[in-house]
């Protein structure tokens, strides 16, 4: 089973905070949505993004899904968050088309969902999700962004990227047009494993290796999620923080 703990916060230089989550640990799921667009707008998008997809796991993922085999829960589940995420892109691109004042509004997205021995990561943008186990961290979410294309390009290094004034532009993500491609994925999960999801308000402020100190250090999962926050606001706080830090426990 997963546990969860989530923390939002506004940061040092936003008045307004368009980060949305939602937990359940009954269901096993977190999802995290960072909007874009402006004041307002991106929260509206944001909140329509992490209360529509959340809507679609309550709803309609069949509970007969736990009586198939780890391949085939897998499969299902894949190509029902698949499924899920571009009807709520649809509605979020249409909220646009609908209002002018939405018109430009979009938002990241990031799902974690917890199967047997298994977890299914849904994303895009560039809200992260990285897995802390007995080897060590490692990210596994790449950012749909313009400076990662950069970076993978050879054409900035990855201090030029954390300091870049175009480090915001994303390049996929949930809205901003009326086709998406979520990236989905399926990992095996052991006990002990930490999955940590983030807006990029905590790692524009610090680095993996901050983070995974961090982890490493605190057991305390609420300990951990305020720590990494509060980190964040001291070394600036430019953005707003969401941090949820996921448990597999046997």
């Amino acid at each position: 089973m997963l546990r969860f703990v989530g923390l939002t916060d506004v940061g040092r230089k936003r008045s307004d905070n368009e980060d949305r989550y939602h937990l359940s640990a009954e269901r096993e799921y977190s999802i995290l949505a960072d909007g874009m667009g402006g004041r307002l707008y991106g929260e509206v998008a944001s909140e329509m993004a992490v209360k529509g997809l959340a809507r679609h796991i309550e709803q309609d993922l069949p509970t007969s899904v736990s009586r198939l085999d780890r391949a085939e829960q897998s499969a299902m589940v894949i190509n029902l968050l698949d499924e899920w995420i571009r009807e709520v892109n649809s509605e979020v691109f249409q909220k646009g088309q609908d209002d002018e004042r939405y018109r430009e509004m979009g938002t990241t997205l990031v799902c974690l969902l917890g199967l047997d021995r298994q977890v299914i990561l849904a994303h895009i943008g560039d809200s992260r999700c990285y897995r802390h186990g007995k080897s060590g961290m490692s990210l596994l979410t790449e950012d749909h962004s313009f400076v990662n294309s950069q970076l993978k390009q050879g054409v900035i290094t990855e201090e030029e990227a954390r300091e870049s004034a175009q480090r915001n532009i994303i390049t996929r993500a949930v809205g901003t047009a009326e086709k998406v491609k979520p990236e989905i994925r399926a990992y095996p999960a052991t006990p002990g494993d930490r999955f940590l999801l983030c807006s990029d308000g905590l790692t524009d402020m610090i680095d993996d290796d901050g983070i995974s100190e961090v982890l490493a250090k605190h057991d305390d999962l609420k300990t951990t999620v305020r720590t990494l926050v509060d980190m964040a606001n001291e070394a600036g706080g430019r953005d707003n923080i969401t941090v949820i830090l996921a448990e597999y426990e046997a």
